[in-house]
């Protein structure tokens, strides 16, 4: 299940929650305890308008401070609901609803004129026990729901987390190696590479914190890379990002194309000695975000391509954040490589939920 899915059915299930303490207490406990009295009272033909205003009242009451002492205690005190045991929960219903309609408006205790007075205390404690013991399995299975998308949630960045760290940038120790022979050859050369490499590094690990970042500052931590590479290939290497103003806000997982512009670099321009150009491009559809890589590489057999570590990084990860709702493809042209990454528009608000 993608990882944005369970964060709003975890956010739906604490909704349902709260509507339904609502409901239970300020609807179907009212209503069915106030049916209850009315079919009473017109049985033994002691029913009208006043009475049964009267008693309204009385239960309303009753069942609205009851839902506010229940509200008050979960935000304020909420070990005494004793999540962890129904029996306690249910006391703690019944003692508080009962101890209201005593104490305070005594709902229990029937209009002067009624007759059987007794006849009502027993049946309707049974009602009102019945009615919150119903309540309390239906809250106790959300509550269960929601630990258990909890729990996925916090297995799914965890994953995430670790994948963070298996993309740590594998060119860090090509960089190195560069930098160390440039030192001799052409130490203005290696001290520029040291000054991209920590723009590159800083800008790496305040992404590698955060779950989404925009499509602009995708591209920039792409962009210091490609600009890093020029310089580890001297005259051989040019590239150009063209990002849609459209696209310039969209969010997308950060540290998301970093695998692909290092697998061009790897595969479609470290290997030759020829000039290579790459081009990243966004556009974006209807419904669809789409980053495409271009490079002028040689042409390849792109039906016989084996998965390797930066590929299968990507894909989990998206797999995480989207399921099955993404596209990959990776094509041999007559003008090199092109990689595409489709991918559904969110917005920034629905990410940051």
């Amino acid at each position: 299940m993608a990882l944005d899915k369970l964060v709003t059915l975890n956010v739906q299930q604490e909704i349902n929650r709260k509507r339904l303490q609502k409901l239970v207490f300020l609807v179907i406990l009212p209503v069915t305890n106030l049916l209850f009295v009315s079919a009473v009272l017109y049985d033994i033909e002691k029913f009208n308008i006043q009475t049964v205003g009267n008693i309204a009242i009385r239960v309303w009451v009753t069942f609205g401070l009851a839902f506010l002492i229940f509200q008050s205690l979960e935000k304020y005190l909420p070990r005494v609901i004793r999540k962890d045991c129904f029996i306690c929960q249910l006391a703690l219903h019944i003692l508080i609803i009962v101890g209201i309609a005593s104490l305070v408006v005594p709902v229990f205790a029937p209009p002067e004129r009624l007759l059987q007075i007794q006849s009502l205390v027993v049946p309707r404690f049974f009602i009102i026990t019945l009615e919150i013991t119903l309540y309390l399995i239906v809250l106790r299975t959300l509550d269960e729901q929601m630990n258990a998308f909890s729990t996925m949630l916090v297995l799914k960045e965890s994953e995430l987390n670790v994948l963070r760290s298996q993309s740590n940038p594998h060119f860090l120790f090509n960089t190195l190696n560069l930098i160390n022979s440039e030192i001799t050859d052409d130490p203005d050369n290696a001290k520029e590479i040291v000054y991209d490499l920590a723009d590159l590094l800083r800008k790496y690990l305040k992404m590698a914190q955060q779950s989404f970042t925009t499509v602009s500052e995708e591209l920039k931590l792409v962009n210091l890379y490609l600009t890093l590479q020029q310089k580890r290939f001297k005259n051989r290497l040019t590239f150009d990002i063209e990002v849609a103003h459209e696209t310039h806000r969209l969010p997308i997982p950060a540290l998301l194309l970093q695998p692909v512009v290092e697998n061009t670099i790897k595969y479609a321009v470290a290997p030759y000695a020829a000039t290579a150009h790459v081009k990243v491009q966004t556009i974006l559809t209807d419904e669809n975000l789409v980053v495409v890589f271009k490079d002028t590489g040689p042409v390849f057999d792109d039906k016989a391509i084996e998965e390797g570590d930066g590929f299968r990084i990507l894909r989990t990860t998206l797999d995480l954040h989207y399921a099955n709702n993404y596209e990959l493809s990776l094509k041999s042209t007559e003008t090199g490589g092109e990689f595409k990454v489709c991918i559904p528009v969110r917005t920034l608000e629905s990410n940051r939920e």
